[in-house]
């Protein structure tokens, strides 16, 4: 179906990220940071393929195009992650219909075996809307919100309670700025943590429906090194002087929302409290910041990882859905 008469498509550019900020934050306290986003603009994962297009009426944007074409995994189906969204009170049936249609037809041409999409649970109007077209809810993602800063004392003590422990079991907790050799070992931990896979054992790999693709090590020790995480607020646990974890939030600088990036711990030392030491580390120096409110996104089947979250008092405040239909 072709978009109705006055509307057009072109695509995206990197002058248009606070645009494509409005349209995909519709929770305030989830919002995506201009800053942050207008950075990685350009930086896709090995394999990966992204586009980007606006939908205009009169030459005005009011909607988006998203495609997210992942790598295929061995003898796995080719995903296409596809979404069109529009700013509020500009999206009518017609339009709709005809920017899906788009999306899709874009997904086939991709080689799609398998489309997602995604929205929050409050996105009622989506979650209808994606049904209709034959899409099936695959999975769900618990985003949880932990107000630190009427605990100050609370975590304070757990972080050096936790920390003390660490070091009677010879594991020492520090910054990544105080490890210079480092990155490349730290690496390792985050590509296992994330997909399951490495030269050593690690953690527990996140659990996914789409193949998940590590950024490159320079993408990883760059993003490191970013204004917003930065690696003196990078925790690193050390065993036998090697790193054995990692843990560190993202100071979203333009929305102010701080969020856990990553928690991993390689699988050799796993149940011994290390992530829950580092976890503590963060908190108390978000603490130290200023820092009040604290989010995170874990998938809704990574039991250890929540159990921990509920453990320091985190509580839900959206689900990311994931939704899946076969081509």
């Amino acid at each position: 179906m072709p978009l109705p008469a006055g509307f057009s498509v072109r695509p995206a550019a990197p002058d248009d990220v606070d645009f494509w900020c409005r349209v995909l934050s519709t929770d305030p306290r989830l919002a995506w940071d201009p800053v942050k986003v207008r950075d990685s603009w350009d930086k896709a994962q090995p394999g990966v393929q992204r586009e980007r297009s606006l939908i205009l009426e009169g030459g005005i944007p009011v909607g988006i195009l998203r495609i997210w074409t992942a790598p295929p995994a061995r003898g796995g189906p080719r995903f296409v992650d596809l979404a069109a969204g529009f700013l509020e009170g500009e999206e009518r049936a017609d339009l709709r219909d005809a920017a899906w249609d788009l999306a899709e037809d874009r997904a086939r041409e991709l080689g799609a075996e398998v489309m997602t999409t995604r929205c929050l649970d409050h996105e009622t109007v989506q979650r209808e809307y994606v049904a209709t077209r034959g899409y099936l809810l695959d999975r769900a993602g618990i985003i949880s919100g932990l107000r630190i800063g009427d605990q100050r004392e609370r975590f304070q003590t757990l972080a050096a309670e936790s920390a003390a422990s660490m070091r009677e079991a010879g594991v020492e907790l520090t910054t990544l700025d105080r490890l210079p050799d480092a990155h490349p070992a730290l690496y390792e931990v985050m590509v296992e943590a994330e997909s399951g896979v490495g030269k050593t054992a690690l953690i527990r790999h996140i659990p996914n429906t789409i193949p998940i693709v590590s950024d490159t090590f320079e993408v990883f020790v760059d993003g490191l090194r970013k204004p917003w995480t930065g690696e003196h607020r990078v925790w690193v646990a050390l065993a036998e002087g090697r790193p054995v974890g990692l843990s560190h939030l993202a100071y979203h600088p333009v929305t102010g929302n701080v969020f856990t990036e990553l928690t991993g711990v390689a699988r050799s030392h796993r149940g011994r409290g290390i992530a829950r030491a580092l976890k503590l580390q963060t908190i108390a120096q978000a603490l130290d910041a200023g820092v009040d409110h604290l989010y995170t996104e874990n998938d809704a089947e990574n039991e250890a990882i929540l159990r921990i979250n509920r453990s320091f008092g985190y509580e839900p405040v959206r689900q990311a859905l994931l939704f899946r239909k076969a081509v």
